[in-house]
């Protein structure tokens, strides 16, 4: 038996990157899919290859900062699945600049795709999961949520909020079989990151460096984690936000020295 056969999951943010590959899995493992995004013809595109392989996915239309549509995404999983087991919040959309500069209208764009959205989707997702006597919630973060970036005010403060409501929604639901947690990537090939690339002043080589494995993490990769999180393998751990870096944040250099010139 596949961990997920009989399950019902949504994921938001799911037309590419981490979300689509999360997609792919659970669907792979056994899962019934809801893929919600803007993005209406990736979002088709990705439901109907899933479908084409033997899976069972659909596509919703979804708006993460609007609640009624967000809603509607979880009444859509119930009514056509039978219910709700699992929800990846992974939508994201940022701008940035010097917050003495920063347009109010991107910071609160920002926040609400990336930390209320998050909200709306625990709100919409849990007395659906409470229905079905329980679930998983896993909530897209960053390892910027543990630290400031340049120039992205609006992406890591935002990430710093879903870690700490995360840990909310695990104390409040843990007795009710709602298990939570947020996971935390580095730098991941997705098209964010090609986004990035454009303004970065790191060279992909750069990025790969600052990887204690030298290389960037793929979303499969991200996705994998996000399986285990959601599965009865996890069932002791909710309230944690868990690091997928490569190893990234393991490496201050306070002193200076380069772990990739090699030494005995």
């Amino acid at each position: 038996m596949r961990r997920f056969d009989g399950k019902v999951a949504i994921v938001t943010g799911a037309a590419s990157g981490i979300g689509a590959a999360t997609l792919r899995r659970l669907a792979s493992e056994g899962a019934a899919v809801v893929v919600g995004d803007i993005q209406d013809e990736a979002g088709e595109a990705i439901a109907q290859e899933i479908g084409a392989g033997g899976g069972e996915a659909s596509f919703r239309h979804c708006d993460v900062a609007d609640l009624s549509q967000v809603e509607a995404l979880v009444e859509h999983a119930v009514s056509r699945y039978g219910g709700l087991d699992i929800m990846h919040n992974n939508a994201a959309w940022t701008g940035g600049g010097w917050v003495a500069d920063l347009d109010p209208e991107v910071w609160q764009r920002s926040i609400q795709v990336m930390l209320t959205s998050v909200f709306y989707g625990c709100r919409a997702a849990l007395p659906a999961m409470l229905e079905r006597g329980g679930g998983s919630i896993v909530n897209t973060a960053s390892i910027e949520a543990f630290g400031g970036e340049m120039l992205a005010s609006p992406y890591s403060t935002a990430k710093a909020g879903v870690v700490n409501f995360t840990r909310n929604v695990a104390i409040e639901y843990g007795r009710k079989g709602i298990r939570a947690n947020s996971i935390c990537p580095g730098i991941v090939e997705t098209p964010m990151y090609h986004q990035m690339e454009t303004f970065a002043k790191h060279s992909r080589e750069d990025m790969e460096q600052l990887s204690a494995l030298g290389r960037l993490l793929q979303p499969d990769e991200i996705a994998a984690v996000v399986a285990f999180l959601c599965s009865e393998d996890a069932s002791g751990i909710t309230g944690a936000a868990l690091v997928v870096d490569g190893g990234t944040t393991a490496f201050v250099n306070l002193g200076g020295h380069s772990p990739y010139s090699g030494s005995s």
